[in-house]
């Protein structure tokens, strides 16, 4: 594993665009569908957002 360096402001950036995301409502729907592949559920094309 590499070790990198960034300024603090950016990895302050990083963090609040992370909280952001996590409280998205498209992350949420990521975490389900990443759920419903590992329990090997079949999926319609409504489940993949066609």
């Amino acid at each position: 594993m590499e070790t990198i360096t960034i300024p603090k402001i950016k990895f302050e950036e990083m963090q609040v665009e992370l909280k952001t995301l996590r409280k998205s409502r498209l992350y949420q729907r990521l975490l389900q569908f990443e759920q419903r592949i590992l329990q090997g559920k079949k999926f319609t094309r409504a489940d993949l957002g066609f």
